[in-house]
This record gives C-alpha cells, structure tokens and sequence, in this order.
C-alpha cells in the first residue's frame, strides 16, 4: 500500500501485524521447507514486516514455535461430543492426534521441547480427561494415562512422519476411504508405512477392563 509523506513524495505503508497473522505464516513456512526455515527474519520477509515489529507479538522464537505448536494442536479438538466408550473415545483424540502430526511434523520436534501449554492444550487435556470420566481413576492416574497415549502417538509418528520430506508430503494424496487411517486423515504413504489402527493399546495393558 502507497501513503504519501508531507513533502509529497510516494511511501510504502505496511500491514498492521497480529500475533494470528505471524503465527499462520510460520506454520505455513514449517510446513512447506521445515522448522529450520522458520526465523524472525524470515517470517517477518514473507509478511513484508521489519523483523523487530515481530517482536511486538513475541518476545522471542520459542515463543512464537509456541504459539504455531498451540494453533496445530487445535486440530486435535474433537469436532463432537466424544464416544461414551472410553476406548473408543481416546482412539478419536489419538488418531486426531496423529493427523496433527502427520500434517505438520514440526510440531513434534516443537513438543520435545516442552513449550508452554496454550489454550488449545489445555482443552485437549480437558478432552482427555473427559474421555476417561467412565472410569473408576484417581486425578494423578488420569494424568498418567494421557501421558501414555501422548508417548504411544508420538513415538509412532515420528517413525513414521518426522522423516518425510516437506516436498514429497502435500504430493501424497489421501487415503482411500477404505483404509484404517482414513479418519485421520493421513495420506496414503503414511497409512501404509503407520500403525495407528488400534491406538488404545498401549493404555488397555495398565486399565482395568
């Protein structure tokens, strides 16, 4: 956009930024080249910003991988009311989970990290916490579980999607209707080459039946 100064000569007037506006270019910049492409330099280039106007939004990159690992964990929410089965309900928040995962890798390397929990991760952990409400579990033991299934996913996605190119990823095209991981919504090179068709597994071993 084109502003004219006092002395009459044309400037270039920026955007004003938001922390949702850097937020989705980062995550649009992870996706497409990895976490390695994201800087404040570099985020603040694609928004045509200066880099320390970013800095208004975010006091540093932990922050904003923060905040972009927060908005890919939304995904996770479930779009309904969960299963009454306690089984079945945590296979929904696991297999969304891996689709999370599976779409945007980089937040797996984000999590080991241990960024602080934002809103979203406090609502999958009250969504947990409700898949399990059927079951007779003291709180510590509740937190415990989703410990479990946190792990069990994890593991499996980063043997399974961590190490696929950001080139190749967007080429796959989606499961077939008919496959196991096709409510998660994994592409098809994913599902063949991972293992989520049962992911309350590792939880039956220490729950009661």
């Amino acid at each position: 956009m084109q502003a004219t100064n006092p002395s009459g000569e044309q400037t270039r007037k920026r955007r004003r930024l938001s922390a949702e506006a850097i937020t989705e270019t980062a995550i649009r910049l992870a996706d497409a080249e990895g976490l390695e492409a994201v800087s404040i330099r570099r985020v603040a280039a694609e928004l045509d910003a200066r880099a320390m106007s970013l800095y208004d939004h975010f006091a540093s990159k932990r922050e904003l991988l923060a905040s972009m690992a927060d908005e890919g964990v939304g995904e996770i929410l479930a779009s309904g009311p969960l299963p009454k089965d306690w089984r079945e309900a945590i296979a929904v928040s696991a297999r969304k989970m891996y689709a999370a995962y599976a779409h945007h890798p980089w937040m797996i390397f984000v999590a080991a990290e241990r960024p602080r929990p934002g809103p979203n991760s406090v609502k999958i952990a009250k969504q947990m916490a409700r898949a399990l409400a059927t079951l007779p579990l003291e709180h510590e033991d509740v937190w415990q579980v989703q410990g479990i299934v946190n792990d069990y996913v994890i593991g499996y996605s980063f043997r399974t999607v961590a190490t696929v190119s950001p080139k190749i990823r967007p080429t796959v095209p989606a499961a077939p209707s008919d496959s196991p991981m096709a409510s998660s919504g994994t592409p098809t090179r994913l599902a063949r080459e991972g293992c989520m068709t049962k992911p309350s597994a590792s939880v039956v071993m220490v729950m009661p039946t």
